[in-house]
């Protein structure tokens, strides 16, 4: 990780002048939207109970590099070009490089708006440095795994606001080729400390019919590994943000917008007549380069970025993998009468909708100053074959299990179900229980039919085990929940990673 000796410098001579600065040096004056800004600190009369807990904390993300992998930036926005760096990359012919692009400005603005230069508001982050990745524009996979990749040596973390594009066809190409990204990006960057990937959880939870969810993350080929930080959106009350994608593999939440109802969050905007202060937005900002309006997993995920980055001030020898662990151990239990939530054999709180909790910068920043780095990386696998036909429309499971005899302090399970010959996977509903009884959601009945997409072998994720003990039987349910489709679960296996138990 670099440190900037200008920025370093800056900070110093404003401590022994006992005076605020604001970018770029100069004398501080208020964001006049700070207070508008509530997903920050919460407000006053203690209407918003979902925040980031920012009060007390010092750091500002010096010396961070974090890269936008988006549809682009404006950097030339007045509330973030104090804070650009000039190495950023285009996928598109230089004329079309950059310009007011309105999703990343609002994405990079929610990471590092510059604090105290009388402008807008203010980043999580407020003096990390951002480069920006245009991809978006020119969506491919070959892009994205390009893009995730790049400047490893200097960008801490990447932020991924997006998801899986329509037209991509088949996901295991997707997941092989993004996978093979994020291996690359955990083992070489930041000097072999790892990269951190943070990735929105997804907006494609709503459906028109009550209780049955359109998307599940672990349907995607983007969050349901062990290399990212899959983050979920709550509202101000801290309550599931409607579209935000339910899932096993879900490691915390930041807050967002609603469906239809406000706060929405506030942050910088392109100025562009598609942007998200416009025209047809009369009650947003007269400054259309801010926007009080924007949300959804998109609006999470660079709140978490803004939290890591003080982290990586605070603790610059934390790994990708601590940097995992510390954020599942800060959380807070948001909304806590949810029937979802369960604590794990290793005391952790974890829900389906929520992950660990509600992210907690000061309580992140806090444990992150005492961590002590996680020992070397252990694996270990099992399989089962199991050729059994999955009863059509019942409550009665295919049931497998197997056993796995090493001992490890769980941080990720992968688990590779095939069911080549089942039409519906909506129709399915699969779950894994761990030999201490926590159980993973893998798979639930939902409102996409997916015809396309069939299980052959593809490969799910478990975060909730997270700090539990591996040795064990583990246990594979599967259920057919609707008729009209049937298949039969031919074999199954997982791969468990942690690190070694000393005996």
């Amino acid at each position: 990780m670099l440190r900037f000796p200008k920025q370093s410098i800056t900070a110093l001579a404003c401590l022994l002048l006992l005076s605020r600065c604001g970018g770029g040096g100069t004398p501080y004056q208020s964001d006049p939207l700070r207070d508008d800004q509530w997903h920050l600190t919460g407000k006053s009369d203690g209407s918003v109970l979902a925040h980031l807990n920012l009060d007390r904390v010092l750091e500002k993300g010096f010396g961070v590099i974090v890269g936008i992998i988006d549809d682009g930036m404006d950097i030339d926005h007045e509330d973030l070009k104090a804070n650009v760096l000039n190495f950023n990359r285009s996928y598109l012919p230089p004329e079309f490089a950059f310009g007011t692009e309105p999703h990343g400005t609002a994405v990079a603005g929610l990471i590092a708006a510059v604090e105290g230069n009388g402008k807008g508001g203010r980043g999580v982050a407020p003096n990390a440095s951002l480069v920006a990745y245009n991809v978006l524009r020119a969506p491919a996979m070959s892009n994205f795994a390009d893009a995730m990749t790049r400047d490893l040596d200097r960008v801490s973390i990447y932020n991924n606001s997006w998801g899986d594009f329509n037209g991509w066809g088949d996901p295991i190409p997707l997941r092989s080729v993004i996978e093979a990204a994020l291996r690359q990006g955990t083992s070489q960057g930041r000097g072999g400390l790892g990269s951190n990937y943070i990735f929105s959880a997804g907006n494609g939870a709503l459906s028109d019919t009550p209780n049955l969810p359109a998307d599940n993350v672990n349907f995607s080929g983007l969050v349901n590994n062990r290399y990212t930080v899959a983050v979920c959106a709550v509202d101000a009350k801290g309550k599931k943000s409607l579209y935000s994608e339910a899932g096993a593999t879900l490691w915390v939440c930041a807050p967002s917008s609603q469906v239809n109802t406000v706060p929405g969050v506030v942050t910088t905007d392109g100025i562009v007549d598609d942007g998200f202060n416009t025209k047809d937005t009369p009650k947003d900002y007269e400054n259309k380069s801010y926007t009080s309006r924007f949300g959804g997993t998109s609006a999470a995920a660079p709140m978490v970025s803004g939290v890591v980055a003080l982290m990586l001030e605070a603790n610059p020898n934390l790994s990708w993998r601590d940097v995992k662990a510390v954020l599942a151990r800060s959380t807070r239990k948001n909304d806590p009468t949810d029937a979802d939530w369960f604590k794990n054999a290793a005391g952790l709180w974890v829900n389906h909708a929520y992950g660990f909790g509600l992210i907690d910068a000061n309580k992140a920043v806090t444990l992150a100053k005492s961590w002590v780095n996680l020992s070397n990386l252990s694996s270990t696998d099992a399989a089962k074959t199991v050729d059994l036909a999955i009863p059509d429309n019942s409550d009665q499971a295919v049931s497998s299990s197997l056993s796995v005899s090493e001992d490890l302090a769980i941080e990720f399970v992968d688990i590779t179900v095939n069911i080549p010959d089942h039409p519906k996977l909506s129709d399915l509903e699969i779950v894994l229980i761990a030999p201490s009884g926590t159980k993973s959601v893998l798979s639930e009945l939902h409102k996409q039919q997916f015809d396309e997409f069939r299980l052959s072998n593809w490969r799910f994720g478990s975060a909730r085990h997270l700090g539990e003990l591996s040795r064990g039987v583990w246990t594979l349910q599967v259920k057919d929940k609707r008729a009209g489709a049937t298949g039969t679960l031919q074999d199954w296996s997982i791969k468990i990673s942690g690190v070694k138990i000393s005996m």
